[in-house]
Parts: structure tokens; C-alpha cells; sequence
């Protein structure tokens, strides 16, 4: 990916990325792009936002390591 001088970043159109908005979520030394849907879809949850929150931000470590592991082996 290539980071221009006003700090935009561009996607390699080789990466199936289909989103016009995303969050990054600081991740150690790197960051995570998770794509923004356009519709959303509301749901009624028991959990706090600090709860989901949590659950979001381990969720997608646990998916991260998966696909760094598959990475290294492929």
C-alpha cells in the first residue's frame, strides 16, 4: 500500500476491498482496515459498547494471527 504526503492511503486494486468508508484500528505496530458497510443493520444486543467493543477488538487479533499464520505458510 503507498501512504501519500497528506496521509491518504492507496489500496493495490489486487486486494478485494469493496468498501468506500473503513475504521483502522490500531493493532501493536500496525493497523487494521476493517471495511464500513453501506446498509446498516440494527440489532437489539444485551452487551455494553465497552463489552462489544472488547469482543470486536479480540475477535479480530484472533483473525489477524489466522491469516498472518496461513501467510507464512502459504
Amino acid at each position: 500500500m503507498k501512504v501519500d504526503s497528506q496521509r491518504r492511503i492507496y489500496i493495490p486494486k489486487g486486494i478485494a476491498f469493496k468498501a468506500a468508508k473503513a475504521i483502522i484500528v490500531p493493532y501493536g505496530g500496525s493497523f487494521l482496515l476493517i471495511p464500513v458497510p453501506e446498509k446498516v443493520v440494527e440489532i437489539d444486543v444485551k452487551a455494553s459498547v465497552h463489552e462489544l467493543k472488547r469482543k470486536a477488538e479480540e475477535r479480530a487479533r484472533e483473525e489477524v494471527a489466522l491469516r498472518a499464520e496461513r501467510g507464512m505458510r502459504g
